[in-house]
């Protein structure tokens, strides 16, 4: 087990924690503008500029701004990480406890950057689209956890008792209700981003419940899973009411999911405005955050 830091090294680990807690905000921030270019982009022909455009830089409108912005603040991103993440290594004992988390999330950083590559040479193939997405919640959760970690390791920690099996269950399930929900979510944006007519009575002769097959019956399975995720995140608030640790982080994800079972619904009606989709997208990475956090309280051992 290793040391806990010296308490000349316990402001620092404060002091870099609110520094992970402004980039996973940062992160959050760059899951949306991900969802503003599906949103404007996503459904081109040509996402790749210098094919499209014949030059790097094409002309500038909205849809060009937002995937500007998201690859500079994608660059941004990875630069504040290196930072936070060397001045954490360079304090000998929170080095020694955070190496392994700090590998972990820089892993996923990398593939994140990886995929972003892949996505645009692979002309937004719905496998790089949503693996995209679910390494870019994955790394935001990995920021909260690692800033969680930080304010742990310099005193701030908050006594919580053992959970029993219900519990444990009961949040596990419904994390990976949510994993499910948000891989399904991928495979939607990017099948339906750009399509001219998403509302499903107009599209579907009048019929509300189309088929089970192709992009329609994904739609209808990713809308189920959604509901699923809201019962199953209701009855967990409910479930582990008493554990200090995830009983506020799993009540803030069940209102978080009623929340964007309707704005999904005004998605569809509305017909995929740039401003809904963004909201859609940016409450399903509170959701990430709040349940990935909810899970790891659950499951660490009882503390005094």
């Amino acid at each position: 087990m290793a040391a806990p830091p010296r308490p000349s090294e316990s402001l620092s680990a404060r002091r870099l924690a609110t520094g992970f807690v402004a980039l996973a905000g940062v992160t959050y921030v760059l899951i949306v503008f991900g969802a503003l270019v599906r949103a404007n982009g996503a459904g081109l022909a040509c996402p790749d500029w210098p094919l499209c455009f014949g030059e790097v830089i094409p002309a500038f409108d909205v849809g060009v701004a937002f995937e500007w912005g998201h690859r500079a603040l994608a660059g941004s991103v990875g630069l504040v990480f290196l930072g936070l993440g060397i001045a954490t290594l360079r304090l000998p004992s929170l080095g020694r406890a955070m190496r392994g988390a700090l590998l972990g999330a820089a892993l996923l950083l990398a593939t994140q950057v990886v995929l972003g590559g892949l996505t645009v040479l692979e002309l937004l193939a719905r496998w790089t689209v949503t693996s995209h997405l679910v390494t870019g919640n994955a790394f935001a959760l990995a920021v909260v956890l690692l800033a969680r970690r930080l304010f742990r390791l310099s005193g701030d920690a908050v006594p919580s008792p053992a959970a029993d099996r219900a519990q444990r269950a009961f949040v596990s399930l419904s994390a990976g209700l949510l994993v499910t929900q948000i891989v399904l979510g991928g495979l939607v944006s990017s099948s339906y981003a750009g399509l001219v007519c998403p509302d499903w009575p107009t599209c579907m002769n009048g019929e509300y419940f189309p088929t089970w097959a192709g992009i329609q019956g994904l739609h209808l399975f990713h809308r189920t899973v959604g509901y699923s995720v809201v019962v199953a995140l209701v009855a967990t608030a409910w479930i582990v009411r008493g554990h200090t640790g995830s009983q506020r982080w799993m009540t803030i994800a069940a209102g978080l999911a009623v929340a964007q079972v309707g704005v999904g619904v005004a998605n569809v009606l509305l017909r995929l405005p740039v401003e809904v989709t963004a909201a859609h997208s940016a409450l399903a990475a509170a959701l990430v955050c709040t349940v990935g956090v909810g899970l790891r309280e659950i499951w660490r051992p009882a503390q005094s």
